[in-house]
């Protein structure tokens, strides 16, 4: 009887280290997709191409959103870090995810007339016709503060999805 108690008390506390050691692999584990979530968004404000490939092909999420809800993609695009957004949208990023005010990628580089950078989403299929919760497109945001070449070019892609 002394034997199955001693046996019982010592698979019972095998079982509680046990279940310790598997939280804390869990709990490790997402830390550093926290983090790898961080240093993406990190990557990404800064410009850092290189860092921002690295990390997703180490896997990270393209599509992963800061504090605010802002999608990496839509911080690239207002960064006008082209090389940063073709690295995202190469990974999968959505063209089309929008912030919390709705506003997509296209809207931030157009709004601050980047033309390289509305270029490659419209490529990638950004939806031009998009609004955001001020009712407003990329053309519109363009011509509150976007240079003319932007204007134009989203003038032209208006154009032809009229026809």
């Amino acid at each position: 009887m002394a034997d199955r108690t001693g046996m019982s008390r010592i698979a019972g506390i095998f079982i509680r280290r046990w279940n310790v050691f598997l939280l804390s692999l869990f709990l490790s584990i997402s830390a550093i997709a926290a983090d790898t979530a961080q240093l993406l968004l990190t990557a990404v404000a800064q410009g850092r191409e290189q860092m921002t490939q690295d990390l997703l092909a180490q896997g990270a999420d393209p599509n992963v959103r800061n504090m605010v809800g802002r999608p990496a993609l839509v911080l690239a695009a207002f960064n006008g870090n082209q090389r940063t957004l073709l690295a995202l949208l190469a990974a999968g990023a959505d063209a089309n995810a929008t912030d919390a005010l709705g506003n997509t990628a296209l809207m931030e580089a157009a709004a601050f007339g980047r033309l390289d950078v509305v270029t490659e989403l419209l490529l990638s299929g950004a939806d031009a016709k998009l609004k955001n919760k001020a009712g407003l497109t990329a053309l519109q945001r363009a011509q509150l503060g976007g240079g003319k070449p932007v204007i134009e070019l989203l003038q032209g892609v208006s154009s032809a999805e009229n026809e």
